[in-house]
């Protein structure tokens, strides 16, 4: 059984998406549709923090979905993003990294913790644009 968790901080200009265990198709459809719902309340260049450490990859099916919730925040205008990938489901992180590898348009990078994923967003806006 899945579990998910996706949130909005307006004032920061994130996306928060949380997955957790085993996604049934079903499961994936109804997390890939929060996750539409709430892009719809963030800005262009908005950056995205995802939390991996609990995902286990479902079947084909789900992965579809899954895909499709990455391609939502590529094409609402993501600037950066963090995966938080911690010790959890190294298969599972594998496989969400594969989904739609390549079109991501946005530097994606890599963090053991929601917190120090939060400090990489926050250092990166306090560098100057080139």
């Amino acid at each position: 059984m899945a579990e998910w968790n996706h949130r909005v901080d307006e004032a920061e200009n994130r996306l928060y998406i949380e997955l957790g265990g085993h996604f049934t198709a079903e499961e994936a459809e109804k997390s890939t549709a929060e996750v539409k719902e709430k892009v719809e309340r963030l800005d262009p260049g908005f950056e995205v923090i995802t939390d991996l450490e609990e995902f286990i990859p479902g079947d084909q099916d789900a992965m579809k979905y899954v895909e499709e919730g990455k391609r939502v925040v590529r094409e609402h205008g993501a600037e950066a993003a963090v995966r938080v990938m911690g010790e959890g489901s190294t298969t599972g992180q594998m496989q969400f990294e594969r989904l739609g590898e390549g079109q991501e348009k946005y530097a994606v990078a890599m963090a053991d913790t929601v917190e120090q994923a939060e400090k990489l967003l926050d250092k990166r806006r306090e560098q100057p644009s080139q």
